[in-house]
């Protein structure tokens, strides 16, 4: 190493770091490569992601290897910044060997290293232990008095370093940092806060059904109270395994604890949801076993959530309750508007993480092969009205948010729960009426009563298909305007007619390839590489969406396989259509409701700025914390500022981007296309599927073939 200069050092630094977490080789930590090539971790971590930027060659292992690591760093540097601040003993040894301590206990007792809430709490457990046993004579006057009231393995970095302040772990003490302890701060106090007033609202609530729910119960046809305990007695014992093997075998009896919670908040949620002034018929409901799954798990859901407001990437995020509770996610997806209006006490944040988890569902997660929305789509185009899903003359309607839980599980049936009375058997006119379907005239096609939950999906599913496509055409197309209704229709006629072509795959991977074929057929010069170099600054995208698309049954490829042999190969008829003198007719623009679940005076951007909001004073007295988002510096005009030259620091950050993100999109130019995905072979944007279309327009399309070849020649 001394004969290698010093930036190939760091380079090879880089690599052997990449190298190492990709193929799970542990020959090595983290502080022997930064000795080695003299860097400290936030130099080092953006050397990684730089490679990234240039070369495209970290794999995802890789990313989230990176981002759990740096996201650690983060935290242990703000518990030792707020650890070195305590200073209660006079001597430094006794110091050292406290956060030793400490970094052992978090190491073996804890296996969530990175979660804030619990790190902090483990720390004050450790100077509670060191400060009772000190001899008061060692202690600072303060914690003499206060004495009897008080109470890593993993190419990881070695914490101990923090204490003899090794330049390889401590970046120079400007402001911004003290800052940034004081915002982590800031983050454990509202999460902890959040965590009181769950359990505060819960307090009332019992681990039994109340009398009025129990009421509702005996009132059933037939009573599911015994249901009810045996499911929850099922679940509560495989939640609290799982549990224990995703965060630490140590932790089962929180997963109970967590679990607990979870069933109080289902009891008073059910509670509430029968208490809804809408008609319907509530012994059904809660004989439906799906819908007290699907509650349960929203419940549980919300209790994860609050605990892990600000923990960093564990095992335990959505959709892992839905493994847990063996819940389909389109079931799940029924309950979360209903639950969110029958519980006006969830934060902002966790109405926030339910809408991200309900965007999940439409975006990936429902369409997978086993998911029950195929068995309804497939119901809804053999009964011949493909058209009752959400037809395209409706999206001009307001999005109407009056569903209740029993509209979207109990209408319809679904075909393998219908059953019919034998032969031999008397019927009731009752049980005839629930269990046949209604007669039909001879020689029509029976049709099969409308599905609600089927319907709203789709109504949402649109809704946010269209504002993501907005997103990427104001990135890619805004000196082409015309062309968004046109991609959007294709968007749409995809999403409508040819649902299957979503099994096992994304939303975003169907709206990348219409943009793609639109442009393509309109002779506009748009590459898919540029697209997906837009795609990855999007909210809420991940390179595997491009990177990983489901070709054949079993075999993955890259979005522009995908698009050559699959999405063309089905839609060239429909795709040439937009070329012809007689293009289809466009579909109508969905209107974009106010979400039900946004608040109205949450804090706005300011225009032109991606780093500094402003929020409305909703109250004298409320808390500048609560108003301001907690990620960002915090201003309240009225009281005192403090250092002047924060307000200089406000002017920069208005005035000038931030660069510390990665792949930051200027929005007012086209994107500079990614250097050597690997997906784009020799410049080849379609393989041997090329469109066919006639007279200009196709010499048009091979001059731009003939344009791309020589510019990927070129690379």
């Amino acid at each position: 190493m001394n004969e290698i200069a010093d930036s190939e050092k760091r380079v090879w630094g880089a690599c052997l770091f990449v190298s190492g977490a990709d193929m799970d080789v542990a020959c090595f930590t983290l502080t022997q490569v930064l000795k080695a090539v003299s860097l400290n971790v936030m130099q080092f971590v953006d050397l990684v992601r730089k490679l990234d930027v240039n070369m495209d060659t970290i794999s995802t292992k890789v990313n989230s290897a990176l981002t759990r690591l740096e996201k650690k760093y983060n935290v242990t540097l703000a518990l030792y910044q707020r650890f070195e601040n305590v200073s209660f003993p006079r001597e430094r040894e006794t110091m050292r060997s406290c956060w030793t301590m400490f970094l052992l206990a978090k190491g073996r007792a804890l296996q969530m290293e990175d979660d804030l809430v619990i790190s902090f709490q483990l720390l004050l457990c450790t100077l509670e232990s060191f400060i009772k046993r000190c001899p008061p004579d060692l202690l600072q006057p303060l914690y003499s008095k206060l004495q009897c009231h008080l109470l890593q393995p993993l190419r990881d970095i070695d914490g101990r370093l923090f204490f003899d302040g090794d330049e390889t772990v401590l970046l120079p003490k400007v402001e911004i940092l003290c800052l940034m302890s004081d915002l982590l701060f800031c983050l454990i106090r509202a999460a902890m806060t959040s965590i009181q007033q769950l359990r505060g609202d819960l307090t009332s609530s019992g681990d039994q059904p109340s009398t009025n729910l129990a009421t509702y119960f005996k009132n059933c046809t037939v009573d599911p109270t015994q249901a009810v305990l045996k499911r929850l007695e099922t679940l509560g014992q495989a939640f609290s395994q799982r549990f224990g093997q995703a965060v630490g075998p140590r932790c089962v009896v929180l997963g109970w604890q967590r679990f607990k919670l979870g069933v109080r908040l289902y009891y008073k949620v059910m509670e509430a949801m029968l208490k809804s002034p809408y008609d319907f018929d509530s012994s059904k409901l809660l004989n439906d076993s799906t819908f007290h799954t699907s509650l349960l798990a929203c419940a549980l859901e919300v209790v994860m959530a609050t605990y892990g407001g600000v923990s960093l990437e564990t095992d335990v995020c959505f959709p892992w309750i839905l493994d847990v509770v063996n819940l389909a996610a389109f079931d799940f997806y029924k309950v979360i508007e209903s639950f969110i209006k029958a519980e006006p006490t969830l934060s902002k944040d966790i109405v926030k993480h339910l809408e991200t988890c309900e965007n999940l569902i439409m975006e990936r997660i429902a369409w997978r092969t086993d998911s029950p929305l195929f068995e309804l789509l497939t119901q809804e185009h053999e009964g011949g009205a493909a058209e009752q899903v959400e037809t395209p003359a409706s999206f001009s309607q307001p999005l109407q948010h009056n569903h209740t839980a029993a509209d979207l599980y109990l209408s319809p049936m679904r075909p393998g729960l219908r059953v019919l009375p034998s032969p031999d058997s008397p019927a009731t006119p009752s049980s005839q009426a629930a269990s046949q379907p209604p007669a039909q005239p001879a020689g029509q096609t029976p049709h099969h009563p409308k599905s609600n939950s089927l319907s709203l999906f789709y109504k949402k599913l649109y809704r946010l298909a269209y504002t993501r496509l907005k997103i990427l055409c104001s990135y890619l197309l805004s000196s082409h305007p015309e062309l968004e209704p046109i991609i959007w229709t294709l968007f749409q006629h995809t999403l409508q007619h040819e649902h299957e072509l979503m099994r096992d795959r994304h939303l975003d991977q169907l709206m990348m390839s219409a943009m793609y074929a639109i442009c393509k057929v309109k002779s506009v010069d748009l590459r898919f590489k540029t697209i997906v170099t837009a795609y990855k600054n999007m909210p809420n995208t991940n390179q595997e969406t491009f990177k990983h698309v489901l070709i054949t049954e079993g075999h993955y490829d890259s979005i522009i396989v995908f698009y050559n042999q699959v999405f063309m190969q089905k839609l060239k008829t429909n795709i040439l259509q937009y070329a012809s003198t007689r293009p289809p007719t466009l579909s109508p623009i969905p209107q974009i409701p106010r979400s039900p679940y946004k608040f109205p005076n949450s804090p706005l951007r300011v225009p032109g700025s991606n780093n500094v909001y402003i929020s409305p004073l909703k109250s004298p007295r409320m808390s500048p914390g609560i108003m301001t988002p907690r990620s960002r510096m915090l201003v309240s005009i009225g009281e005192s500022f403090g250092l002047s030259n924060r307000f200089q620091k406000i002017n920069q950050m208005v005035n000038s981007s931030d660069r510390s993100f990665k792949r930051t999109l200027d929005l007012g130019s086209t994107p500079k296309p990614l250097k050597r995905l690997r997906f784009d072979v020799d410049g080849q944007d379609e393989a041997d599927g090329r469109l066919v279309t006639n007279g200009s327009t196709r010499n048009r399309m091979q001059e731009q073939k003939m344009k791309e070849d020589a510019e990927s020649r070129k690379e």
